[in-house]
């Protein structure tokens, strides 16, 4: 009898550590190039955990992401509220916003408006937000046909948003305003088959326009490659850098993830 869903046994090695670091770059390039059918479609999800015992632990999280599309226009919408206590002691509260509109002028080339809106208190952030705007174009395109099994296609950005940051640093309150350059590449390449291998790089920097030496960079790579059929090993990379980070906070981190998935 078939299991419905795959089962995968994973082995997953990490390096480095993975934390909430303050004013996080936000990559929606995997939803944006996403195929999804015209009108609205998307998820919500609902997370509940509790633990009892010598330390009590509750935790509560939901989240959405919706969409709607036709041939020209394309709006993403992305909701998520996490909250937690340790022996009735609050000890995360976070609430993230960003809605992103893109306008479609051509196959190659596109114009987009963002707001993003979020609160990390614990991670030293009362209140970020953010309104931008930008332009995409697709720089290279290599279609899959039935003579050539590779396919791949690259993007381009650049924009300029407007941040407004309200943190705390040394336990004093501090209010900014700034405006930040958007730079963004985005590489994909697949080969399907049988040793059907699929890589993407992409990389925001995102300066300062007013301080060259205050500059935001956010890295992320993947690789997929098949062992046998039902065996595939994947590896991931993502890195940020912050130039001029909060008080007790790294300029780098770093995390890599290698995953071996058997299903069946």
């Amino acid at each position: 009898m078939r299991i419905p869903s795959l089962v995968n046994i994973l082995l997953i090695t990490s390096v480095g550590f993975l934390s909430c670091q303050s004013f996080a770059i936000t990559n929606i390039e995997k939803e944006r190039t996403a195929k999804s059918e015209d009108g609205w479609n998307g998820h919500i999800r609902v997370n509940l955990n509790g633990k009892t015992g010598n330390n009590d632990e509750a935790e509560l999280g939901i989240g959405s992401h919706i969409r709607w599309n036709n041939e020209q226009l394309k709006w993403l919408n992305w909701y998520s509220r996490d909250y937690q206590r340790n022996n009735g002691v609050l000890s995360n509260d976070e609430t993230f916003f960003h809605t992103r509109l893109i306008h479609n002028h051509q196959q190659v080339i596109a114009t987009e408006y963002f707001l993003q809106y979020e609160q990390a208190p614990f991670a030293g952030i009362k209140r970020r937000a953010l309104e931008g705007i930008g332009v995409r174009f697709r720089s290279w395109f290599k279609p899959q046909t039935e003579q050539k099994e590779s396919s791949g296609e690259s993007y381009q950005g650049i924009g300029i948003f407007n941040e407004q940051v309200r943190e705390v640093d040394l336990g004093r309150t501090q209010v900014e305003q700034r405006f930040r350059g958007n730079l963004y590449s985005h590489w994909l390449y697949q080969h399907s088959g049988e040793r059907a291998v699929s890589t993407s790089v992409t990389l925001y920097v995102q300066p300062d326009l007013s301080d060259i030496d205050d500059v935001k960079a956010l890295l992320q790579a993947q690789v997929s490659i098949p062992i046998v059929e039902q065996l595939h090993l994947q590896w991931k990379l993502q890195s940020n850098w912050d130039s001029q980070p909060p008080s007790g906070v790294s300029k780098e981190v770093h995390e890599t993830t290698m995953q071996l998935k058997y299903s069946f």
